[in-house]
């Protein structure tokens, strides 16, 4: 059986290339027009593929097009229907309504993220193929986090709010009358919040000659502006806990991981018209939320006891976690300007038209992995030739500066929230 898999996410193409790249010959492509220039290809050569997996949501050509392109040509070729290449549609659970469009318009058959063997298996096994069975390990680690996606959208599992003051603060900013005195105000509320932004002012991140007593003295320092950033990544960091060690572990590297993406998009921000460095920040700190929450949720349901493989779960992670991320800020009722960075920041091509915030906390997420404060296993990353650098119009010598500024902030910035 020849295959092609269609994914622009590496982790999700090179996953289901290593399941079925035994059975198959497989081969592989990034976007939807080298889909269809490939197929076209293999079939003009008297070597047509059997199979198709074709990921949904891909940039420039999503799936839905790349499949109704494919059989737009098979109609034009009058190619019978047993000779049809068979298609089977890769989507986050929360496509569905899109599979049914794609089943309309004539694919075979779907896949739900994050992917597996035992799912890959079945599905085969419609095309008199089938794959080995996959361990109780594989298992328990899809099962998990698949488990735990549904039971957020059904409701089983309560959806943090996001804390009151992160909204308050974004009122105060918004009302062009207030000042430091309404700002030091709300803070004051959370004595928490006012210790550690206390003790964030007196980091060597913004460190003065005196040391800082007060919130007031503290948002001075800071700024007004700034401060709300550093407010949220406080207020944020209590979603990153969890008494599961196997899990604290990992929500620790992300929290580092999402740090280091705020400082960075904050950066970039300065470099890029209209430069909100605020929303930047906030940008950067959530972008990757729908992977938060999935290691939250399961260092609460999961036994301390319970054995998995670290790196499946990463990985099964990243397949969901945008799509996830997404529908978790719709929730919170974040504008959908967040909501696509959510969605899109994985993305490796976009087009002219995309938000500059999308290209900025995608060159930061970069940027994050590329000086050491990664969280997915990624290729060697080469920041200059990042599709998102290139439309953000950035220098390979603004991106060195961009990269030493924000080593030096994080090495600073240690214990500081």
């Amino acid at each position: 059986m020849k295959v092609l898999i269609v994914d622009d996410q590496p982790v999700s193409r090179k996953k289901i290339q290593k399941i079925m790249e035994v059975f198959c010959e497989c081969e592989t492509v990034d976007n939807g027009q080298a889909a269809i220039d490939a197929y076209k290809n293999a079939w003009e050569g008297s070597a047509p593929y059997d199979l198709i997996t074709l990921d949904v949501s891909m940039p420039d050509m999503d799936g839905t097009e790349v499949l109704f392109n494919i059989r737009n040509l098979e109609n034009q070729s009058n190619i019978p229907e047993e000779k049809r290449v068979k298609i089977l549609m890769v989507t986050s659970s929360s496509d569905k309504d899109t599979v049914i469009t794609c089943i309309q318009a004539g694919c075979d058959d779907y896949l739900v993220k994050p992917l597996n063997r035992e799912t890959i298996s079945k599905k085969l096994e419609k095309f008199g193929l089938a794959v080995s069975k996959e361990s109780e390990e594989e298992w328990t680690v899809r099962k998990m986090i698949a488990t735990t996606v549904e039971s957020f959208k059904a409701g089983e599992i309560h959806l943090p709010s996001m804390p009151q003051v992160v909204q308050e603060i974004q009122n105060i900013m918004n009302n062009p009358t207030s000042g430091v005195a309404e700002l030091t105000q709300i803070i004051e509320k959370d004595a928490s919040i006012s210790v550690k932004l206390v003790a964030t002012a007196n980091s060597p991140v913004y460190r003065g000659v005196d040391k800082i007593q007060s919130v007031n003295m503290a948002i001075a320092r800071i700024g007004l502006k700034e401060c709300q950033g550093i407010v949220s990544a406080i207020a944020n960091k209590a979603l990153y806990e969890t008494k599961n060690k196997q899990f604290k572990k990992l929500l620790d590297k992300l929290w580092e991981h999402s740090l280091a993406c705020a400082y960075g998009a904050r950066i970039i921000s300065k470099k890029v018209p209209p430069q909100d460095e605020e929303k930047g920040f906030l940008s950067g700190l959530i972008h990757d939320i729908g992977s938060v929450l999935l290691l939250k949720s399961l260092g609460e349901i999961v036994s301390p006891k319970t054995t998995f493989d670290e790196t499946d779960l990463i990985n099964s992670i990243y397949e969901v976690h945008t799509s996830f991320g997404a529908y978790l800020l719709e929730k919170w009722e974040f504008t959908q300007d967040f909501v696509r960075i959510a969605k899109l920041h994985e993305w490796t091509k976009f087009d002219l038209k995309t938000e500059k915030d999308v290209l900025i906390a995608n060159l930061a997420d970069n940027l994050a992995h590329k000086i050491g404060y990664g969280f997915f296993d990624k290729d060697e990353i080469d920041l200059a030739g990042l599709h998102s650098t290139k439309l953000l119009q950035i220098k390979t010598v603004a991106l060195d500066e961009i990269g030493e500024e924000l080593k030096t902030i994080m090495a600073e910035s240690t214990g500081a929230f």
